[in-house]
């Protein structure tokens, strides 16, 4: 590291004023520019000019060697000099001021009459001691004048790293001080930017539980109540430590509000899925489970059919967390949802300049970005004719070129495409690209409306209800029989979906009380009205079956299935050839 005498100009001239006192001898002192940062007499008026004739200086500086000059003007190293033989100086002493193996500058001696000259010489060792005392006092000053600057850079640089964080800092001494906070923290606790008077953490938190385990040398973490906000706040502290002595902490803040709306952001976006979570009983949906899990380890492309609201998304979620790639990203892309002309550059990317309003330095598809892990193409229908084209060449080659480029980049992707559309009908129709048709149909997953698997609705009748009074906080004491009917009766146009809106709306409605007949939402209530007056609903298979789907809900909780069959007037092997033929499953009730 290189001093700078300049830099410590004042203490440079100090000293040179205390040698030129002690001595009684002028003195000059310059830098490794050969600029004169101090002097004494003569030469006090020339400071921070150069010197114009200092080849002694320039000696000592490139040798490192003190110099002692008898007779300036005619020693050899004045030979250069413009006042060579008419030198006013009688004599002269030069010494390095050395850091480490660097000369940062010389301090210089002169004399101008025989008396100075007398006392220079007369006790040149122990003058050039002298000296080299005090060239070591400058180079001190100058290493503690970097060390500050060094120190004030580094702290700099650590506050801005600190106000970069997206929590609040808080550094407290062993005393419960403040010493230092960033801009956050000083928002989330209503800090003054330069507080008038000492600044302490129980004046800012409810610091017993935390400053417990800080004197104990322990961690914490949880939520602590502000006092200058009235906001709850999540906290981690770290303690300082040093030699086994707590010398302070480190604390961690952020708004217990913000950390909710995270949280509920990973749940909506990134939520792992598995096939547990999928609900269902019926032997559909045993059936495509098994089958989806029995794929989901494979590289081939899926192709999802099912109407809206029967969880395509869901599926694909859960096919991608059972497979090889589930250490990577799940990327959603709805097709039908973005508008047409922005679909390519979210589905390729783009290159900075491209088109008019291209970010700059471009931006990543979504190909790119599932690169290793799966892209969810969902309602791959809507896709326009010339974009299929594209879709259909990655498929093929495993490389994309962003839009402006006409380099190709190699991507690992597994697509998995999903519609509610009869995509069959529509390459019949030349709305659909045949041959991406049958490149997406590898292994085709169809999911069964909810109203061709009925006995379902009570299982996920009770799903839902666990759900939403988690996520509406408002708990159910449970649901009727009849209730279950008429949910079960329901065809379900809107599918699973539709069944979650539906529930979430009782649960709200009976908040604490039992759900009813009365409590479904009017649709519900007035096709079931419509159903018992319309001829139709009198066809004997149809009312067959839910006479024995009723059977099985009335005695579930208590009874057997012998109990049902007795119920109808059955034999046992009849109910359940009869069950089997409906595709019945096991009715469950719900308290």
């Amino acid at each position: 590291m290189l001093y700078y005498l300049r830099d410590i100009k004042s203490t440079v001239q100090q000293t040179a004023d205390a040698i030129a006192a002690a001595l009684k001898i002028e003195v000059e002192i310059a830098d490794v520019d050969l600029i004169r940062v101090a002097g004494t007499g003569k030469y006090r008026s020339q400071c921070g000019s150069p010197m114009m004739d200092g080849f002694v200086y320039q000696h000592v500086m490139k040798t490192g060697i003190p110099v002692i000059i008898d007779n300036p003007g005619f020693n050899e190293l004045c030979q250069p000099c413009s006042r060579k033989g008419n030198c006013m100086e009688f004599a002269e002493v030069a010494i390095p001021i050395r850091v480490d193996d660097k000369i940062i500058g010389v301090i210089g001696l002169v004399s101008f009459d025989e008396e100075q000259t007398q006392r220079l010489l007369d006790n040149k060792q122990s003058l050039l001691l002298f000296l080299e005392k005090m060239a070591d006092l400058l180079v001190g000053k100058a290493a503690e004048i970097q060390q500050n600057h060094d120190r004030e850079v580094l702290t700099s640089q650590l506050v801005t790293v600190l106000n970069l964080l997206r929590d609040g800092i808080l550094l407290v001494n062993d005393q419960q001080q403040v010493t230092h906070h960033n801009t956050l923290a000083g928002k989330l606790l209503d800090i003054e930017a330069q507080p008038e008077q000492a600044l302490y953490l129980y004046h800012l938190l409810d610091n017993k539980k935390l400053w417990l385990a800080v004197e104990r040398g322990e961690t914490f973490s949880g939520n602590i109540q502000g006092k200058r906000v009235a906001t709850q706040l999540y906290c981690d502290v770290m303690p300082i430590k040093k030699h086994g002595t707590i010398e302070g902490a480190v604390i961690t803040l952020r708004d217990f509000q913000q950390i909710k709306k995270l949280v509920k952001a990973a749940t909506v976006n990134d939520i792992e899925t598995h096939f547990s979570q999928i609900v269902g009983d019926s032997r559909k949906m045993k059936e495509l489970k098994a089958m989806a899990l029995h794929v989901a380890p494979s590289k081939a492309t899926l192709l999802i059919q099912g109407e809206s609201g029967t969880g395509k998304e869901l599926l694909a979620r859960a096919i991608h967390q059972s497979s090889k790639r589930k250490g990577h990203a799940f990327i959603a892309i709805n097709c039908g949802a973005i508008p047409e002309n922005l679909l390519e550059s979210e589905l390729f990317g783009y290159e900075e300049g491209s088109f008019t309003g291209a970010k700059r330095g471009g931006k990543l598809g979504k190909f790119e970005l599932a690169h290793n892990g799966t892209l969810f193409l969902d309602e791959i229908g809507d896709m326009p004719l010339h974009l299929q084209v594209k879709i259909l060449r990655v498929l093929q080659e495993r490389r994309v070129e962003r839009i402006g480029s006409n380099r190709s980049i190699p991507v690992d992707v597994r697509v998995i495409a999903a519609t509610h559309r009869d995509l069959e009908n529509m390459v019949k129709t030349g709305e659909f690209r045949e041959d991406l048709y049958y490149r997406l149909n590898v292994i085709p997953l169809t999911i069964p409306p909810l109203r061709e698997r009925l006995e379902d609705v009570p299982i996920l009748t009770q799903f839902y209800l666990d759900y939403y009074s988690v996520v509406t906080d408002r708990s159910v004491s449970g649901i009727t029989p009849e209730a279950i009917e008429i949910l079960s009766r329901y065809h379900w146009p809107g599918n699973v979906r539709e069944l979650g809106n539906v529930i979430e709306y009782c649960v709200t409605m009976v908040a604490g009380g039992m759900i009813t007949a009365d409590t479904m939402p009017q649709r519900i209530k007035v096709e079931q009205e419509a159903e018992m007056q319309n001829p139709s609903s009198l066809n004997l298979k149809v009312l067959e079956r839910e006479t024995i789907k009723k059977a099985l809900t009335l005695i579930n909780a208590e009874g057997h299935k012998e109990d049902a069959a007795k119920l109808l007037g059955i034999s046992r092997a009849s109910l359940y050839r009869k069950i089997k033929e409906y595709g019945i499953g096991e009715n469950r009730t719900f308290s």
